[in-house]
């Protein structure tokens, strides 16, 4: 028998992690791709009326204000654009999905902990989010609030945490973890970089493969799509130039706990990133190191 192509909807497909993963993943699932032009998920009216008139078997949800420290500028603001999109948006798709019987994945963060000394990454996947949102910048909670709505809803589900993504490719509205750090260094802008932070970023690329398995059997649970090992953006960077401009020893080191301190600073998780054992054991994958990502980019 022929495998039947999962139809999917992919929602922020003209952002910057949407629009690779459309580009990559459409010869392998059978994409229908919206931005905020096609289907404002805000509006829980609009939102039925799409599931109605239209055919998928899920729904993936990219979009998303990334902008941290644009988020914070709306903090506590619940009729801001920020908690619209990041938490009412997933809600409604979460109880249209239900109520059609339609498969969602929620793409999500490891801004959803507060990545301090008191409670330290890189997270599990079962590791519980906070529930209140001291530490964690609006950006963070908002993405917090929005798996919260999602397991309420009682919808099949997965949470799919990424984080630090970068890839290869041109993207014209903004540049990525990767490239900003290359342009900064080319314009001779390359600020000290933080030596005291833990992150996992992930290559784009590499999010194709697991996110269609996940897609394809529809496989509930919270996974961490991101490099199996942790990294500083200290060495994430020195690598990236070393690999990409020839050059080493060039990177000055900084402090995000000075960073932090000072006032009217966005919370970011210092401790943070992800865990990917459950995940890889779940889907039966092998990860790359941050490096092999790295490699992969400069190629």
């Amino acid at each position: 028998m022929m495998h039947r192509m999962k139809k999917v909807l992919v929602i922020g497909a003209s952002g910057l992690v949407g629009s690779r993963f459309v580009e990559l993943a459409k010869n392998k699932i059978d994409i229908i791709p919206v931005d905020e032009k096609t289907l404002d998920i805000t509006n829980r009216d609009a939102v039925e009326v799409f599931f109605k008139e239209n055919k998928f078997d899920s729904v993936l949800n990219f979009a998303a204000i990334t902008n941290v420290d644009g988020a914070e500028k709306e903090r506590d603001n619940k009729s801001g654009f920020t908690w619209k999109l990041n938490v009412i948006g997933p809600q409604n798709l979460a109880i249209a999905c239900k109520e059609n019987g339609r498969f969602l994945v929620q793409i999500s963060t490891d801004f959803v902990f507060t990545g301090n000394k008191e409670d330290p990454g890189p997270y599990s996947e079962d590791h519980p989010i906070p529930q209140n949102n001291n530490g964690i910048g609006w950006y963070g909670w908002t993405k917090n609030r929005a798996e919260k709505a999602i397991q309420n809803s009682r919808v099949r589900n997965s949470i799919v945490r990424i984080a630090y993504p970068f890839y290869s490719t041109k993207f014209d509205l903004k540049l990525d973890f990767a490239k900003n750090y290359l342009k900064l260094f080319d314009d001779g802008k390359l600020f000290p970089i933080f030596k005291d932070q833990t992150i996992t970023p992930i290559y784009v690329d590499d999010l194709v493969e697991p996110l269609v398995k996940i897609l394809d059997d529809e496989i509930e649970g919270t996974f961490h799509l991101v490099s199996r090992d942790v990294t500083t953006p200290f060495d994430f960077v020195e690598y990236l130039l070393k690999k990409n401009r020839n050059v080493e020893g060039v990177v000055k080191e900084g402090s995000m706990s000075e960073f932090l301190k000072a006032k009217g600073r966005t919370p970011r998780p210092r401790l943070g990133g992800l865990k990917t054992k459950i995940t890889q054991q779940k889907l039966g994958m092998k990860f790359k190191t941050w490096r092999e990502m790295i490699d992969e980019f400069s190629k």
